[in-house]
């Protein structure tokens, strides 16, 4: 693991992606397995595959939109987004 003096959100993620990069592909996935689940995967696949399916020539930037969103719903789970109208 490398490790950043920094604390910038962006510096840590640039370096976090860096280290994803790098990472042996038996790594993540059993990374993905043991800290999001095959279930929750398995949602976050579907979706992914929708949104680009409905607008292939966005690629890029339905690509980005994913990260964000999958920032956004860790946010979330820690409780740093207050619920308006979700359910709990």
């Amino acid at each position: 693991m490398i490790f950043v003096d920094t604390s910038s959100k962006k510096d840590l993620a640039i370096a976090f992606l860096g280290e994803l990069a790098r990472m042996r592909r038996d790594r993540l996935q059993k990374i993905v397995k043991e800290v999001i689940g095959e279930e929750l995967a398995a949602v976050m696949f579907n979706y992914a595959r929708q949104v680009m399916e409905a607008s292939p020539e966005k690629a890029a930037e339905n690509a980005s939109s994913m990260l964000i969103l999958g920032y956004l719903i860790r946010i979330h789970e820690e409780g740093g987004i207050e619920p308006e109208n979700l359910p709990v």
